[in-house]
């Protein structure tokens, strides 16, 4: 791990309280996705994404993923793609499987080159994208994922309502 990403999880862990819906922010316009996360959102093409950048040494990502995870498994118009963020494949192999995580779409960014491109400086943060692969939402810390309204909002976008901005 390195020691500014060590920090960065450190200062949010202390700092940032847990957001529900009212926590969920209108997304900035981002960057094309670099080619191995746009790789993966080829594959959901046409599905609502949560875009997680994360890492198994960071507290409120490992207490958030189990209800991401759940909202992926539940939801079949949303997809959930995690970045891994300056985190080791063995460590990140090893969370996945101590949590019964399988399914479970995980990019490595060992370099942080994908957390940079879009903006994710502190951990967790996440990203809503619309089934258009637009992004709406934007949430930095950790989530209540299990909370009904931020499900609904991610729900309306996985219909292919065209909720916070117009084209």
């Amino acid at each position: 791990m390195h020691a500014s990403a060590a920090l960065l999880g450190a200062a949010l862990a202390a700092s940032v309280p847990v957001a529900s819906a009212a926590g969920l922010e209108p997304a900035p316009g981002l960057p094309p996705a670099p080619p191995a996360l746009q790789q993966v959102l080829d594959a959901v093409r046409g599905k609502a994404v949560i875009v997680n950048f994360w890492a198994s040494w960071c507290e409120p990502c490992r207490k958030e993923m189990p209800a991401l995870v759940e909202l992926d498994e539940r939801e079949p118009g949303v997809a959930l793609v995690t970045v891994a963020v300056a985190d080791r494949a063995a460590d990140t192999r090893r969370f996945l499987a101590d949590h019964l995580i399988g399914n479970t779409v995980v990019v490595p960014d060992p370099d942080q080159g994908i957390a940079r491109a879009w903006n994710a400086r502190m951990i967790p943060t996440t990203y809503v994208l619309d089934a258009r692969h637009q992004p709406r939402y934007r949430v930095v810390g950790e989530a209540d994922w299990r909370d009904a309204a931020l499900q609904d909002r991610v729900r309306a976008l996985a219909a292919g309502e065209s909720e916070g901005r117009t084209e």
